[in-house]
């Protein structure tokens, strides 16, 4: 497992780990192209601060619902062009990942995620997180919980990231908005939930 990953060491306490998908798994223009028409017509609303907010983003959980800022996003069946993505991280990962969470970036509309910890409610503990991003280059940025220190790493198309579970806890993650980021960017989270909420 994570063989093929490169680790970084944070801070003496928490890593986090860097890969790259196979070439066959990188999607072309035209699976790229069938993957972006997978979101939603409609933002997903969270709660912040006590009001309904829709995402700067389209959201959608497929395979097991993801809980989270005082939501559920309802998973859809897992589709046969996300099946060897989670086949993959299975395999070269972690076996116990079995829910993924798609978002999708469109920079001209000045989508961006912003600075947070993955909810871990009904996460397996001990599991990891992993993202695999595709499409436009964009920024990952780590911050340690309630410190400034930023770590930036990039994300070009075919980029994996795995970050174990301990580090999400004690650290936080965003892709900020950049007013370079123009094209589109779809991310792949997937995550291990102790019940998913439609069979892989």
């Amino acid at each position: 497992m994570l063989d093929d990953f490169t680790r970084h060491d944070l801070d003496g306490l928490h890593d986090f780990w860097t890969g790259r998908l196979p070439e066959p798994l990188i999607p072309d223009d035209e699976a790229f192209e069938a993957l972006w028409t997978l979101h939603p017509e409609d933002f997903h609303e969270i709660h912040i601060h006590g009001r309904k907010v829709k995402t700067p983003r389209w959201q959608q959980a497929f395979g097991a619902d993801y809980h989270y800022t005082g939501q559920t996003n309802r998973a859809l069946p897992l589709t046969d062009a996300l099946r060897p993505f989670l086949e993959w991280a299975c395999a070269c990962v972690d076996p116990r990942l079995n829910g993924l969470l798609l978002n999708w970036y469109d920079g001209t509309l000045g989508h961006y995620i912003g600075r947070h910890r993955d909810s871990i409610t009904d996460m397996i503990p001990g599991a990891p997180i992993v993202t695999i991003s595709l499409g436009q280059e964009r920024t990952f940025r780590l911050r340690p919980w309630k410190g400034r220190q930023a770590l930036d790493f990039p994300t070009p198309h075919g980029a994996v990231f795995a970050l174990p579970y301990a580090t999400n806890l004690a650290w936080t993650h965003e892709v900020p908005a950049s007013k370079r980021a123009t094209g589109r960017r779809i991310s792949i989270t997937l995550r291990a939930f102790q019940s998913a909420a439609t069979p892989p």
